[in-house]
Formats: structure tokens, C-alpha cells, sequence
């Protein structure tokens, strides 16, 4: 992890990260709903961590967002309910309102 892209997670932060859960949480059981197994397994994926991770010293949210989040957004494009890459940016840019990444 990069020592300039590290920052802790407030716990405002962390509440909008709840959030977020919620809505994927929604969307899996939505597309389970729809038979679109393999799409819900990847969201899945992308969120399974993140509950504990969020709380380690070591968690990097731009990571998350980068690794996860825009690999799913990526390979489902056009076909999601929610941004997940705008929303965790939202969530980067309240602790460090400096970050200049999209």
C-alpha cells in the first residue's frame, strides 16, 4: 500500500460503506431473483471482505475501489443498479478531500 494513498477510515466513512453493502446486498438478491447467478456471485466477490476489512489497520479504500469495485462495474457494464465506483469515491473524497483520482 502506498504511503500517500493510506489513510484511516472514519467512522462516517464506514457508515456510507454500510450503506453501499446494503444496496449490493439488495442487487444480489435481485439478480439471484432474475437467474443471473454468475453477475450475483461477482458482486459477491467484490463485497465479501469488506464488512471486516474495513476495520484493519491495513485496508485501503482506493484498492477496494480499484480492485474490486471497477473490475465488477467493468465487466457488468450498463447492467448494474448501483455506481459502486462513484459511491466508494464519494466515500475516498469525505476523508481526503485532496484526491485527485476518479
Amino acid at each position: 500500500m502506498d504511503a500517500d494513498r493510506e489513510f484511516r477510515l472514519s467512522n462516517e466513512q464506514r457508515d456510507k460503506l454500510c450503506e453501499m453493502m446494503s444496496s449490493a446486498f439488495l442487487e444480489i438478491r435481485t439478480l439471484c431473483y432474475q437467474g443471473k447467478m454468475e453477475q450475483a456471485a461477482d458482486l459477491a466477490d467484490a463485497f465479501h471482505n469488506l464488512p471486516k476489512d474495513m476495520w484493519a489497520e491495513f485496508f485501503d479504500l482506493l484498492e477496494f475501489r480499484d480492485v474490486f469495485l471497477k473490475v465488477y462495474q467493468e465487466k457488468y457494464s450498463g447492467k448494474v443498479a448501483s455506481n459502486y465506483v462513484a459511491l466508494a469515491t464519494e466515500i475516498i473524497l469525505m476523508g481526503n478531500p485532496d484526491y485527485s483520482g476518479n
